[in-house]
């Protein structure tokens, strides 16, 4: 039996009051899937990127762009 075929299933044997929050629900979610991928991208895995996760929380050192004294003869 597929997810499809076991959520009707359950739904099929809900009473209309619980059937109305399952249809909100369902809206809810399809809305936030919505803008999770024009949001983010979503890879391989079907896992969604969503910009600005690690905002102001990671923070560089001020001489992050300076060439470390190991690699000046390589330059």
């Amino acid at each position: 039996m597929t997810l499809q075929q076991q959520a009707l299933h359950v739904i099929e044997s809900l009473p209309d009051d619980q059937l109305s929050q399952v249809i909100q629900f369902a809206e809810y979610l399809a809305a936030k899937s919505k803008t999770a991928v024009k949001n983010g991208s979503e890879n391989e895995n079907g896992y969604i990127r969503q910009p600005g996760v690690f905002r102001r929380k990671m923070v560089m050192s001020e001489d992050f762009d300076e060439t470390p004294e190991c690699f000046k003869e390589y330059m």
